[in-house]
């Protein structure tokens, strides 16, 4: 069996993985790094988060990004380039932080990278009859997985939208693990670049549960301070 897929077999069969998760949101401060130990699933899935960290952007990086980042027009050959640049970058930042650890990437289960939005474009935005919705990230998985050398995944938005959806698959479902309530319905706000909430009715039943961008967040405010 090719060491590879070895690998994956033998994380597969693990009652407890540990798993590094990425965030890198839409305000450019820098690399949310997360260390958890999964275990279970289903609705029985428990997540400890055993280290964590953020690695600040510098200011190259938000240059090159902003340079991109929502607008309907941009250097095609820049953002192709940013690609897999932005993928090695967060390969290093990662292996970086598991050595100022003292965790041996090996022991690594899977990245799972969110990847950097640089444009989301919702059908309720673009208005245009002969298309649905759709999401870019960039952010390359590949060259985060060959630079950190931990098996990646990555680009979750894709399957929730080509499921109907608008691309925020994961952030609900941990809210609904994490915060439902049988005694009183809840929201969650997150605010973070762009402002989001998530609906928890007391029912707990899934196919109630609501979430949904309700407009800008800390981009407006980054802004107006920057300006």
């Amino acid at each position: 069996m090719h060491q590879h897929i070895e690998k994956l077999y033998l994380s597969a069969k693990k009652e407890r993985k540990l798993i590094i998760g990425l965030m890198s949101g839409t305000s450019l401060d820098g690399l949310d790094i997360a260390l958890c130990e999964v275990s279970g699933q289903g609705m029985d899935t428990h997540v400890e988060v055993l280290k964590f960290t953020t690695v600040d952007y510098d200011d190259d990086y938000k240059t090159r990004v902003k340079r991109v980042f929502a607008k309907r027009e941009c250097d095609l050959e820049e953002v192709v380039l940013l690609n897999p640049w932005i993928g090695q970058l967060h390969g290093e930042m990662v292996a970086k932080t598991l050595a100022s650890w003292g965790i041996a990437k090996e022991l690594v289960d899977v990245i799972a990278s969110h990847g950097q939005t640089i444009y989301h474009c919702p059908k309720n935005q673009h208005k245009r009859a002969e298309y649905g919705n759709a999401t870019l990230q960039i952010g390359d998985s590949d060259h985060l997985a060959v630079t950190a050398g931990i098996t990646t995944i990555g680009d979750f938005r894709q399957k929730h939208i080509a499921a109907g959806g608008e691309g925020a698959p994961l952030a609900v479902y941990g809210d609904y693990l994490y915060f439902t309530s049988t005694s009183e319905n809840r929201i969650l706000l997150n605010m973070g670049g762009i402002a989001n909430l998530t609906y928890l009715p007391k029912s707990a039943d899934a196919r109630a549960v609501f979430s949904s961008d309700i407009g800008p967040g800390n981009t407006i405010m980054d802004a107006y301070i920057q300006r």
